[in-house]
């Protein structure tokens, strides 16, 4: 992959971020991450960094330079240019944030927290509050969120180029499937392709007859159906989800209902498809053709669509 964030695009994130806090208003953001899969985006969009493991902190001053923290066994990939040139490490990251807010006089403000529900641990908010009673820590957590959901036009084609390649892994997959060869054989394969692209995060899971989870070492019987779902996280960070169900027999009465209503929701969405049209009204769409033929979907969610 080739299209790669530079300084110009952390500046466009950093504005945006700092445009936001002041309409909030607050004084200061600290950005909690942690390396793992839900949990580590905030800080590869401020910082470019992929964390593997551990957590890491960033506080941004509504004025001021940034600092950004992770834990000492930390292991993350670093850009070849830091994005916050004042980077630390720490046995505990909270400590660092705690000096840095002290540094930039902090003490009494009102200060974010982008991962306050689910990412930011429960020692450093407790050390955070301790350390600092006169101030007010809020929950920013839709503050961040809905600033990364408005997409760049770099972000965009980084976006584009780990949907190709997802799609190039997992029709790799549909190439080697057979009798002949294991679940874990055939996950590889696929393998090769988003690994040899820099991407080294993923979820395979096949479903086989009764059996639905992580590839094993067994052949594949390839005499009913198999589902090879496929989730990467690319080498920008971004993430992709992508799923083929390989047939070996005609569907039953129930699985071609379903199939030919997401073929008739699909034409009606072709003919809407323009600029100018939005994922939502697209989903509006489809929602009608699907319920209108009686299926039933889950509560959707506010950042996403077309999603399970």
């Amino acid at each position: 992959m080739t299209e790669r964030a530079d300084f110009s695009e952390r500046d466009r994130r950093y504005l945006a971020v700092r445009n936001a806090m002041g309409q909030f208003p607050m004084d200061a953001l600290i950005v909690a991450g942690h390396g793992s899969g839900f949990n580590r985006g905030n800080l590869r969009y401020l910082a470019d960094v992929h964390m593997w493991e551990g957590d890491g902190l960033i506080l941004i001053p509504l004025n001021g330079e940034p600092m950004h923290v992770q834990v000492t066994y930390a292991s993350s990939s670093l850009p070849d240019y830091l994005w916050v040139e004042d980077f630390r490490r720490e046995p505990d990251p909270q400590d660092a944030i705690i000096d840095a807010i002290r540094e930039k006089g902090l003490t009494n403000g009102t200060i974010g927290i982008a991962g306050y529900k689910k990412i930011i641990t429960v020692g450093a908010l407790e050390k955070l509050t301790t350390a600092f009673p006169n101030a007010k820590f809020k929950d920013a957590d839709m503050l961040l969120d809905k600033i990364r959901a408005v997409k760049s036009e770099l972000e965009i084609l980084q976006l584009k180029e780990l949907w190709f390649m997802s799609q190039h892994a997992i029709e790799r997959f549909v190439d080697v499937v057979s009798p002949e060869i294991t679940q874990r054989e055939a996950a590889a394969e696929s393998s090769k392709i988003f690994r040899s692209a820099g991407s080294f995060t993923d979820l395979t899971v096949i479903q086989e007859g009764n059996f639905k989870g992580l590839p094993r070492d067994v052949s594949l019987k390839c005499d009913d159906w198999i589902s090879f779902h496929l989730e990467i996280c690319g080498e920008t960070g971004h993430w992709s989800e992508i799923n083929v169900v390989c047939a070996f027999k005609e569907p039953d009465k129930l699985e071609e209902k379903l199939i030919a209503s997401e073929f008739r929701a699909l034409q009606e969405i072709k003919k809407m498809a323009k600029p100018g049209v939005t994922l939502e009204d697209m989903e509006k769409i489809f929602l009608e053709v699907i319920r209108g033929d009686g299926w039933g979907l889950g509560q959707p969610e506010w950042h996403y669509s077309f999603h399970g």
